[in-house]
């Protein structure tokens, strides 16, 4: 839900697989003239809670879609149009999507370039707090590793085989099929879609080449940030508006990005407020620059702070909606008052409806447990009830997970069909 000069250091690119402990210059968050925060707080205001949030593209709707299916050298990640009409409320809608359109051939593989950035946050309380995503933790689900290698042997990264196998390298079948090798919110896409690319044995993926950048510290001043809690359930909360001004005005091109990747910023037990510390928590954000550059920023978290995330559930969450709405304009008939949503929202965004809501535990090869967040179907934001047209999805249902069996309702009232 939508919540409204100097010289650099060369970057080092490297393979995802490569390790990732090396660590590039420290940069510093702008905090002017701000008031500090009050420091180390021990419990989150009573108005605080966990969230998700996105950052729409600037212009006008028209030129994202001019972007999708052109001939010629790609100069973005490679997207795709979808023109359909909803029989939820007899409108025709164009979509933009990553990757290729699941409705038309040919049905094939498509590799999107993403760029992880670990970050390593010093927020400037007494003494500094330190939360780096390079340093080994024992907290949560880590075992002792790295949030970065954690987060690079998730199956947000790391293909597993969703066959119902609770062995290392396996996931639970969603909806009942067995889906095959992918990573996550690519096996989420063929299951959304799944009557439209021809079943389980399509060759219609959308894979990852992923590149790792050097570690990045960012100087939070504590006019811009502060911390909460103790131990491991200690987070960082740094200004969302700070934040986000300074990744486009700075980390963007210090990481020298382009529109070609997707870029993840990657937070250990780091969130964000907006404006104020009572409208904490955001977990993450997926944004998109008037110059076409996506990206998106994710906490890993390993705090157990927050019902329903944990480790890699965030990213789940940003990367599905990131594939289904990267520019956070595709419009859909009102939905709304379920999950985080306590209004009406017309977007396509997969993960706010189910929020919290968990897809069954991911066993990785590196021993650890780790979580995804169940995420609905493009049915559920169109469909008439009970719209046979519509239930393209694995089973015939509405998310992956099965939780959502009917689409959801107009809003106002909103909410969903149970069918």
């Amino acid at each position: 839900m939508k919540r409204t000069a100097f010289a650099l250091m060369a970057t080092l690119l490297m393979s995802a697989f490569a390790g990732g402990s090396a660590q590039s210059q420290n940069l510093t968050l702008d905090s002017p003239g701000l008031p500090a925060l009050p420091q180390s707080q021990d419990k989150l205001p009573d108005t605080a809670h966990p969230y998700f949030t996105y950052k729409p593209y600037p212009g006008p709707v028209e030129d994202t879609r001019a972007l999708a299916d052109r001939p010629g050298p790609p100069t973005t990640i490679p997207l795709s149009s979808l023109t359909f009409k909803a029989s939820k409320d007899g409108r025709t809608y164009t979509d933009v999507i990553v990757g290729r359109s699941p409705l038309s051939s040919p049905r094939v593989t498509t590799s999107v370039n993403v760029m992880i950035v670990p970050l390593v946050f010093n927020i400037e309380v007494t003494p500094t707090a330190v939360f780096s995503t390079i340093v080994a933790n024992s907290c949560g689900t880590s075992k002792g590793h790295t949030d970065i290698a954690n987060f690079i042997d998730s199956p947000i990264i790391k293909p597993v085989t969703f066959d119902g196998s609770a062995a290392a390298g396996h996931a639970a079948r969603m909806n009942g099929f067995s889906m095959g090798t992918g990573t996550y919110n690519d096996e989420f896409r063929r299951a959304e879609f799944l009557s439209f690319i021809g079943g389980v044995g399509s060759p219609y993926h959308t894979a990852f080449n992923v590149t790792q950048h050097a570690a990045v510290g960012i100087n939070v001043p504590s006019s811009v940030g502060t911390t909460n809690g103790s131990g491991c359930g200690r987070f960082g909360e740094v200004s969302y508006t700070a934040w986000d001004a300074f990744v486009q005005a700075t980390l963007l091109p210090f990481v020298k990005a382009t529109p070609s990747t997707f870029v993840v910023f990657l937070a250990h037990d780091v969130v964000l407020f907006d404006n104020t510390l009572s409208n904490c928590c955001i977990l993450g954000y997926h944004g998109a620059e008037s110059n076409d550059q996506t990206y998106g920023f994710i906490d890993y978290d390993t705090t157990g702070r927050f019902s329903g995330v944990s480790d890699s559930s965030v990213a789940a969450h940003e990367v599905g909606e990131w594939l289904d709405d990267p520019f956070g304009n595709n419009p859909t008939p009102a939905w709304g008052h379920i999950g985080q949503v306590s209004q009406c929202q017309g977007n396509w965004e997969v993960g706010d409806p189910l929020s919290g809501t968990l897809f069954p535990k991911i066993l990785g090869t590196n021993g650890v447990t780790f979580s995804a967040q169940e995420l609905a179907f493009w049915g559920w934001y169109y469909s008439a009830d009970h719209d046979a047209n519509f239930k393209v999805g694995a089973a015939g249902f509405y998310s992956n997970n099965a939780t959502f069996k009917g689409p959801s309702k107009v809003c106002p009232p909103g909410g969903t069909f149970t069918n």
